[in-house]
């Protein structure tokens, strides 16, 4: 995948910087709602409050949210861009590869295979860059955040936090320990399906065209 970033070029790296700032902005704000809505309770709670005091809180915790949302539409339409450049970049340089290719590569590689490089698993790219640049920037930094508002808090709430993301990094390397050679095998089993299909067609044509002359 490191060598697969090289081919993204200088505008989608920018796109992706801007949206790395973007996704820090959704962080500030979500975690901010948990002291508005603490402020909000002690307000209530507290006699003598005026309506005005609760009313402009529970507009600060409004704004806060609608700017998270902003911020994430914002950020969802440069991740589509990003991830949709950098597949295009990535198909242009596959293609002209397998184009220098000779008769013995293409008969190594074989050609349902190739197709399925330049089709589907550059699409399976596009969907991890786009997915990517939101879930693996803003999972970890919001759980490191959110512990270090707790730790000034209460210990025992920042000891079960980071203990529960503990168990999700667990869960997440388990998952994928499962996941990745169950995928590899789906690929294989893909460039069979095409491979099967594409004798199909071949002969269904061969078939046909004696009758159409």
């Amino acid at each position: 995948m490191l060598k697969l970033l090289r081919n993204m070029r200088r505008r989608e790296w920018g796109m992706a910087a801007v949206c790395a700032v973007l996704i820090l902005g959704q962080i500030y704000f979500d975690l901010s709602l948990p002291d508005y809505m603490s402020n909000l309770t002690v307000l209530i709670k507290t006699p003598g409050s005026t309506m005005s005091d609760i009313l402009h809180t529970g507009l600060e915790m409004l704004g806060c949210t609608l700017a998270s949302a902003v911020l994430c539409v914002i950020c969802g339409y440069l991740t589509a861009r990003v991830a949709a450049g950098f597949s295009y970049s990535i198909r242009e340089a596959v293609f002209n590869k397998i184009a220098d290719f000779g008769q013995r590569e293409m008969m190594a590689f074989s050609v349902p295979s190739l197709i399925n490089r330049t089709t589907n698993d550059i699409t399976q790219v596009q969907m991890l860059v786009a997915m990517g640049l939101q879930i693996l920037i803003k999972s970890p930094v919001m759980a490191v955040w959110a512990i270090i508002k707790i730790v000034n808090k209460s210990w025992t709430l920042s000891a079960i936090t980071a203990g529960f993301v503990v168990a999700l990094l667990v869960m997440m390397v388990v998952i994928i320990g499962v996941v990745v050679p169950r995928f590899r095998r789906v690929q294989k089993l893909t460039d069979h399906i095409n491979l099967v299909a594409r004798e199909k067609t071949r002969a269904a044509w061969w078939a046909w065209e004696p009758t159409t002359n």
